[in-house]
């Protein structure tokens, strides 16, 4: 995986950007203007690194993701771990870390949200929270996050993932697994392609995370050689009495324990990472909810808003709620 060390003076800029405008999570308009500004002014700070996330939503970087080092988080700024991440929103802060986050994301494709989640809110704070400890979800802490990739049951799902590290905590890795290093023989990889399995809704996203509550599909795709990934192995299992499938998703689980990158995010750091190409997880770590928990802003990413139209009725960026059979 690539890493990348932003210049100070880079950083500077988005600090600067952010002054005076603390209405991005209420007001639409000012959304939208404060994204095109991000994009324009990573662009012209820095096209390399505009150069870099383009090469790796086109694919063309080794292993699905690139991880940016040295942007700036005011600590005191931020205040304390939102330990209800919905309150955040209204707090009056400026949004020097969102600005980065917009504006990396958007040089990969288009930011988006779906209103199940985080009440459609385009970025979303994530810290853990107290009675989700044990729950296979981002807020969780205390259990393994286990591989997945973000929206498997939903034909919408994002084809990469933003995450910027407000507050890191050295106890909790998150992983990624490509694909790409899982071996598998070709009598695994046709099982695995075929709808053979069921993808339960995590409970973030409203469902009960039981894979027999989901939708059926495959858990790997893609034509002309190219190998995607849409499974959550929290929620997701073979069609009942199918024992080859059965087989076939353990070995593709054990693979990608195997071929597993681990990273401790730090503050300041952003890592984005192709959706469809890599299976992230995050290790167990103790909460101390003492609004010194770890912290990440995240978004979701498509580089095709236009396949959600007919789903995006009530906001532009915001896909609602119907599912889409896998």
């Amino acid at each position: 995986m690539i890493e990348r060390q932003i210049a100070p003076e880079v950083a500077a800029v988005f600090v600067e950007l952010a002054r005076g405008r603390r209405d991005i999570y209420r007001d639409d308009d000012s959304f939208e203007a404060f994204l095109a500004d991000a994009k324009a002014a990573l662009e012209a700070a820095d096209p390399e690194t505009v150069k870099l996330i383009q090469q790796f939503a086109r694919a063309e970087v080794p292993d699905g993701g690139v991880l940016f080092h040295g942007l700036t988080v005011d600590q005191d700024a931020m205040g304390e771990s939102p330990q209800n991440a919905m309150a955040f929103e209204e707090k009056d802060r400026e949004p020097a870390t969102e600005a980065a986050l917009l504006a990396f994301a958007a040089a990969a494709g288009e930011v988006f949200a779906f209103a199940r989640q985080h009440r459609g809110q385009i970025i979303q704070n994530v810290t853990p929270v107290k009675g989700h400890e044990y729950d296979a979800v981002g807020t969780g802490s205390r259990s393994l996050l286990d591989w997945h990739s973000e929206d498997a049951f939903d034909d919408a799902h994002p084809q990469f993932v933003g995450l910027f590290c407000v507050r890191g905590d050295d106890r909790a890795q998150t992983a990624l697994a490509p694909v790409d290093r899982i071996t598998l023989s070709d009598a695994e990889e046709t099982t695995l392609r075929q709808p053979r399995y069921m993808h339960g809704i995590d409970k973030a996203s409203g469902g009960t995370g039981r894979p027999e509550d989901g939708v059926q599909g495959p858990a790997l795709y893609g034509d002309d050689g190219k190998r995607f990934v849409r499974i959550d192995m929290d929620c997701a299992g073979p069609l009942a009495g199918d024992d080859e499938a059965t087989a076939a998703l353990k070995t593709f689980h054990d693979g990608a324990d195997a071929a597993g990158l681990y990273v401790t995010l730090q503050a300041g750091d952003i890592l984005l990472f192709d959706n469809r190409r890599v299976m992230h997880a995050r290790t167990p770590f103790e909460p101390r909810y003492d609004g010194t928990d770890r912290w990440l802003q995240r978004v979701i990413i498509t580089d095709d808003l236009d396949r959600s139209t007919a789903r995006r009725i009530n906001h532009a960026r915001v896909v609602e709620n119907e599912l889409v059979n896998a």
